[in-house]
């Protein structure tokens, strides 16, 4: 009885453990911002993969991702999809896919347009290029802390329900 418990235990401390199921976002690399702005280079997101950041507002991790599509336009998007985001899994890159933690959606990068009519999509992030760097404005990062709250209890009915990108840009 006492090697069943010992055993069981440790799958318990073991699927605790893992990365996937925690309920909180990965760090990804940090970005911070200046004069409200979040400033990353062209040269180190230019080149046709996803490139995941974090941004910290008040403790809470707001995690996005800029990719290259298939005409080498830059776009910025937050690590959240319209239904999965409560899961806070966010997505991953394999090959030329985008592929949702939760649900398995698949995006190829290389497309212009990601617009899924089923709600996992991943939700656009305003951002402009302006010389040698893609420029995202730090309001507008930090609207999406509503998508990555630690305690989703602590969230709104409002936010718990976000479906496009109107309602993350809600004051």
């Amino acid at each position: 009885m006492k090697a069943a418990s010992t055993v069981a235990l440790f799958f318990i401390l073991t699927l605790s453990a893992l990365p996937g199921c925690s309920r909180l976002p990965v760090e990804h690399q940090r970005v911070t911002a200046s004069a409200n702005e979040i400033r990353i280079p062209l040269k180190e997101v230019s080149d046709g993969k996803v490139h995941f950041f974090t941004y910290r507002k008040s403790g809470e991790k707001i995690n996005f991702f800029i990719r290259t599509d298939g005409r080498g336009v830059l776009s910025a998007y937050f690590d959240a999809c319209f239904t999965c985001h409560k899961h806070k899994k966010g997505y991953r890159a394999e090959g030329t896919d985008l592929i949702c933690n939760e649900c398995s959606m698949k995006f190829i990068l290389a497309d212009e347009k990601w617009d899924n009519a089923q709600g996992c999509s991943p939700i656009m992030l305003r951002s402009r290029t302006e010389g040698e760097y893609l420029i995202l404005k730090k309001d507008d990062v930090e609207k999406g802390v509503k998508l990555f709250s630690k305690n989703a209890a602590e969230m709104s009915k409002e936010y718990a329900r976000i479906t496009s990108p109107a309602q993350i840009y809600k004051s």
